[in-house]
């Protein structure tokens, strides 16, 4: 799976461009960074968005497994709700990406408009809105206790 390229968006590419741009905003220093930020932030606001055409893909081999994998994995089992899906194989890998990439093209929307809306304050806004959604957690939607649940045998 280490030749797999993880899809995003086409109509995005401009946005993660700037958002990596150390001359303009240079919040983030890798497409990765803002593709897993975006995801996160997707899942956290339930805001999830297919899409048909697709950018460069970014390399599989580019993603840490012990960090990155393991939130990929949280969320499309959170979604799911199907232990099923933490399978090592690539119909199990296809269906989480999917779920993930989704996520991650509807939270980049939220991620951009907060960088771009106030430039000269972008991190403390991306910031202080990540900090909010600690007070936003709500036990029915994001509990991640639930997760945890699943996987006690």
């Amino acid at each position: 799976m280490s030749n797999r390229r993880i899809k995003r968006p086409k109509n995005q590419e401009d946005g993660y461009k700037t958002l990596i741009d150390s001359e303009e905003f240079g919040v983030f220093l890798t497409y990765k960074d803002v593709f897993m930020t975006s995801g996160a932030l997707g899942f956290m606001e339930q805001k999830r968005m297919k899409f048909s055409s697709s950018a460069e893909g970014i390399p599989w081999s580019v993603f840490t497994l012990d960090t990155d994998e393991t939130i990929i994995n949280a969320i499309a089992l959170a979604e799911t709700e199907d232990i099923s899906i933490l399978r090592d194989d690539p119909d199990s890998f296809d269906k989480k990406m999917q779920i993930f990439e989704e996520y991650a093209a509807g939270g980049f929307e939220i991620l951009y408009n907060l960088v771009t809306d106030n430039p000269k304050v972008a991190l403390t806004s991306l910031f202080d809105f990540i900090m909010s959604m600690e007070d936003e957690v709500n036990d029915k939607d994001r509990n991640l206790r639930g997760i945890a649940d699943m996987l006690s045998f």
